[in-house]
């Protein structure tokens, strides 16, 4: 029964071709791991916890969007900094001190770690799982502690459906986190809580598997492959060398 779970949720959010390629690339991963492997370099300059890899069918909490979780892996630093120089340089409307990052399943937070050093207003991460939130929540305490932010970090356990959106300009930073029900859902909201201040929404989305969910009423401000560093390519075994990250703005502003 759980590999047939397993195949419906692949089928779900990657299709049926997709999950062949998904299938292909798994066995190659599985060879890899024979090989003895570090901890990520981030987690241990750092003393926290966000590396690893976790299939979204292991991450059920018996919520009704379970079958909608993408999976858990940490975006790699270098990447992550690197689409926030690209974002910072495509002119959005507003400072970078305006804005609250949020990080839309944020899972263990590295992404709001690293967020925390760059000026925003504040930081916000959502994950569903409790044991990751949690995670998270501990993350930042040490983070926070080692004098590492120029804001604070709030994590918050629950749907990212049911979030209360901050006042004022919002980045919406995505890691291939929800299949396409979820996204398609979120960006509704979007448009909604957005609709009388276009300017005041900023998206970057990594890994963008489910980037149709954009395709109406948003403009594409920018896609690019963003490098890795050769640290991070040597140690992540989820991201691909072209791995889009793409940019989006309400269309209108």
């Amino acid at each position: 029964m759980k590999v047939i779970r397993k195949i419906r949720w692949s089928i779900e959010h990657r299709g049926i071709i997709g999950t062949l390629t998904s299938a292909t690339k798994s066995i190659g991963r599985k060879f890899r791991r024979l090989g003895v492997r570090a901890t990520h370099h981030f987690d241990t300059q750092n003393g926290v916890v966000t590396d690893g890899l976790i299939p979204g069918h292991d991450l059920a909490v018996g919520h009704e969007n379970d079958k909608f979780i993408a999976g858990y892996a940490a975006i790699p630093p270098s990447r992550f900094l690197g689409a926030m120089e690209k974002w910072k340089a495509s002119r959005p409307k507003h400072a970078i001190e305006r804005y609250t990052f949020i990080d839309f399943g944020c899972g263990k937070g590295r992404a709001t770690l690293l967020a925390s050093q760059l000026g925003f207003r504040n930081v916000v991460g959502i994950e569903l799982n409790p044991k990751l939130a949690n995670l998270a929540t501990s993350n930042a305490a040490i983070w926070t502690a080692a004098g590492n932010t120029r804001c604070a970090i709030r994590i918050v356990c629950g749907d990212a459906l049911e979030l209360e959106w901050p006042d004022g300009p919002v980045l919406v930073y995505l890691y291939n986190p929800f299949g396409k029900q979820v996204m398609r859902r979120l960006v509704e909201k979007m448009k909604t809580k957005f609709s009388s201040n276009p300017g005041d929404l900023e998206v970057v989305y990594q890994k963008p598997e489910q980037a149709h969910s954009f395709d109406q009423g948003f403009e594409l401000v920018w896609c690019e492959a963003i490098p890795m560093s050769e640290e991070d390519t040597n140690a992540e075994l989820a991201s691909d060398p072209k791995d889009e990250t793409r940019a989006y703005r309400l269309s209108g502003w």
